[in-house]
């Protein structure tokens, strides 16, 4: 079960909390992924292993779950559900930050429902495209399977933040931009959290080996070359990332689902723009 588990220092400035990173990463990485064979040093990691993480982890107001590798990957989900099924028995008010593709399993939804005021839950639904999705995202669920989990979660309560991200703005014939927010309001989504794509090299090169005409239409106009917090990689120029975020807010607050951009790759939008931006992670149980 341990899985050469690690806590390490926080990755993300915004977040100010610490990451579960967990040694089985994603056999079929997102083609986009750049943390997927990603090391630490010893400076950052902060415990090894379950029984230190849990007496490590505590001290803490929440953690990252994962930006590593999906932590509920089949090989990854006991493990995950343990420790925060552990880390609430010691902790009550702990925020674990559940970031996934995967289906999550029942036992760990009633978890979660059971403990829905301390859990955030973002589930990635980067397109209704099924085609799409899955030559970008290879080893995650269906974008069926990914809608039912959400359902599944909404209607006991549990608020799910969906994650648009990286949005590659692809629309084949009879699709539209109004489609993905029309969709996730029926099933009970108030926010989402958006982001356009940052691709180093080698992540951008194996995207454009797909061939799918759209794709690669898309990731041609990325011609700016930008550092972001973990990586350098090609992004759409700041005019053109404008003008489709203001695209997508416009077609999520039309379905009363409220937008937010992801400031962690997007850091150049601060104070050139009034669409709203999330700068830093919040709940409640981090007020002091």
């Amino acid at each position: 079960m341990e899985n050469e588990l690690k806590l390490i220092k926080p990755m993300y400035p915004c977040q100010d909390v610490p990451v579960i990173a967990f040694g089985t990463r994603c056999p079929k990485p997102c083609l986009y992924c750049d943390l997927r064979l990603r090391k630490f040093s010893k400076e950052e990691i902060i415990a090894s292993d379950i029984p230190e993480i849990l007496e490590k982890i505590v001290s803490y107001k929440g953690a990252y779950f994962s930006a590593i590798t999906d932590c509920l990957l089949p090989q990854n989900r006991e493990t995950t559900h343990y420790l925060i099924e552990n880390i609430w028995k010691i902790k009550s008010d702990f925020v674990p930050l559940v970031v996934t593709k995967q289906i999550i399993p029942q036992k760990t939804i009633d978890l979660f429902v059971a403990n829905k005021k301390n859990v955030v839950v973002q589930i990635s639904v980067p397109s209704l495209n099924e085609e799409i999705v899955s030559i970008l995202e290879p080893g995650a669920a269906s974008v069926k399977d990914r809608l039912a989990t959400i359902e599944k979660l909404t209607k006991q309560g549990v608020k799910v933040i969906v994650v648009i991200m990286p949005w590659f703005n692809i629309y084949k014939e009879g699709e539209s931009i109004e489609d993905l927010p029309k969709k996730l309001v029926k099933i009970g989504v108030k926010k989402c959290i958006v982001g356009t794509a940052v691709l180093p090299e080698k992540e951008r090169d194996e995207i454009l080996d797909t061939g799918d005409d759209f794709i690669v239409q898309s990731v041609n106009k990325m011609t700016e070359i930008r550092k972001a917090t973990t990586k350098i990689g090609y992004t759409l120029p700041l005019k053109e990332r404008l003008a489709a975020f203001e695209k997508l807010t416009e077609a999520c607050t039309k379905f009363g689902i409220q937008p937010m951009i992801c400031t962690a790759d997007n850091a150049d939008l601060i104070g050139k723009t009034k669409l709203r931006l999330c700068t830093k992670f919040e709940h409640r149980n981090f007020k002091n």
